[in-house]
């Protein structure tokens, strides 16, 4: 396997997109440090989607939707990086990166890591199943359940959450390392639509 996806792609049309990606590197700081940095950047994530979708004058049905997207932009965020450093590979310095996408009709986030290809494959059946099935079972599942949860469950309510409470669509693209040896690049990425976003009407 080489490069697969699977659940949303994520591509939008050229040229009618504001782009913004940070990343940083596993080794250059310390993990305890990582975590409180994990916050601000989603923080500032959510920040700048809302600098591209202000407020209508006193509208104040617009400015609880902007409200409401910034607050899951920065959520989404926050877990996506959470999740990417859970299960990266930390003895090598592949960069961990989180990615906006601020379309004219949704809003993507991604974020990538690097895992060896055992954990990458475990990883993938544990998105297979759930693509499977719907987000509100499996959170009861997950609840029922969370005693005796394998590695990668551990990220499920997460992922749930953003699927359940805000619409998001999920995919996830898993790529082979152009230089590291028994690596793959693993993307995962979170589409919310701003049409039809859960409590608020475009």
């Amino acid at each position: 396997m080489i490069s697969q996806t699977l659940g949303e792609n994520g591509h939008h049309t050229a040229g009618q997109c504001e782009y913004l990606t940070l990343a940083f590197s596993p080794l250059s700081a310390p993990l305890r440090s990582r975590w409180r940095n994990n916050g601000l950047s989603a923080d500032f994530l959510g920040d700048y989607v809302t600098t591209f979708l202000p407020a209508d004058g006193n509208d104040s049905g617009a400015e609880k939707r902007q409200s409401q997207i910034r607050h899951a932009v920065t959520y989404i965020a926050n877990e996506l990086l959470e999740n990417a450093m859970k299960y990266h590979e930390r003895q090598t310095d592949i960069p961990i990166g989180i990615h906006l996408e601020l379309g004219v009709d949704d809003i993507s986030v991604s974020a990538s890591n690097g895992v060896g290809f055992i954990k990458a494959e475990h990883y993938k059946s544990y998105v297979e199943d759930i693509l499977k099935e719907d987000p509100a079972d499996l959170i009861a599942k997950h609840m029922e359940g969370s005693a005796t949860e394998n590695e990668p469950n551990k990220s499920c309510l997460g992922l749930l959450t953003m699927m359940n409470d805000y619409g998001a669509r999920l995919g996830w693209t898993f790529e082979v390392h152009p230089t590291y040896s028994g690596m793959m690049i693993v993307t995962t990425r979170a589409v919310l639509s701003l049409k039809s976003f859960p409590g608020v009407s475009a």
